[in-house]
């Protein structure tokens, strides 16, 4: 096997720590770009401005809409039913994984269930959240667990059965069992995949609860980004909509490089379960 060089080695493992601007400093940079080129598309009048707005009067119909506490008040609404269906469904992914890892037939009737549902699209089953619950928070609250369930129930239950054997006796001899050696050993063990399924779980969640409130209005009045979507959309009020679809991508950069990337920074990288 022929080594590379030691300074060829050394500029690899410089590009592996990242280059020379933070990876948000770079999607923020790609960002701005993206809006250059769309003010610019906009100013050439090639689409009525209605349906093709320019930047400036999206940043405009945002700062209006923050000034009027509009925007800030939809924007926290969403963020408490997210916060409130992500942890009830990562209570359950928990607890339904560690009582599969336990008991083998709690363990194919969860595969069983996995297999039917993680499949189904969590929009499919909001009319029937509405014929039961009727427009609501509640709703919207049961159709995040729904869909931030089954991805981290996967990443979970995956997680723990890869822990090796050796950890598992180690914890046994230690005298940990049942629920015990389920949280103390392999759950932090399972951490890598436990954070890939969150992620997953976020998304899904995000988008459900969005989805929701803008296509079927299920929030009711008192609704979040997606209602607010809803109405000016309604309304034909397109700067505003756009206004609205970029708070929701900042959450989402916000929560991915800003909460997820400092979590993995603190846990797994730290404690070098981190593959890089």
């Amino acid at each position: 096997m022929r080594c590379l060089p030691l300074d060829l080695t050394a500029t690899i493992s410089q590009g592996k720590r990242g280059d020379c601007l933070p990876k948000y400093l770079r999607q923020v940079g790609f960002l701005c770009a993206l809006a250059l080129g769309w003010e610019l598309v906009a100013r050439l009048h090639i689409w009525p401005e209605l349906l093709f707005p320019p930047v400036t009067s999206i940043l405009g119909s945002l700062a209006t809409e923050f000034s009027q506490g509009e925007i800030a008040g939809r924007t926290w609404h969403s963020l408490s039913l997210i916060a409130t269906g992500l942890s009830l469904a990562c209570l359950a992914s928990f607890l339904a994984s560690a009582l599969a890892m336990l008991f083998p037939v709690l363990a194919d009737a969860l595969l069983a269930l996995m297999a039917v549902l993680h499949p189904l699209p969590a929009i499919a089953i909001l009319p029937i959240l509405l014929l039961w619950f009727k427009t609501g928070p509640h709703s919207i609250v049961i159709l995040i667990v729904f869909s931030a369930f089954w991805p981290l129930t996967a990443s979970i239950y995956s997680g723990l059965r890869s822990v090796p054997v050796t950890q598992v006796e180690a914890g046994r001899n230690l005298g940990l069992k049942g629920l015990r050696l389920v949280w103390h050993v392999m759950l932090p063990a399972a951490l890598p995949a436990l954070m890939a399924g969150l992620r997953v779980s976020w998304a899904r969640a995000w988008q459900a609860s969005v989805a929701a409130e803008m296509v079927f209005g299920a929030s009711g009045k008192d609704g979040g980004l997606g209602w607010f979507l809803y109405i000016r959309r309604y309304f034909l009020e397109v700067p505003a909509v756009f206004a609205g679809m970029l708070v929701i991508i900042a959450i989402g950069l916000f929560v991915e490089n800003l909460l997820f990337t400092s979590l993995e920074h603190h846990t797994i990288e730290r404690w070098g379960m981190s593959s890089e």
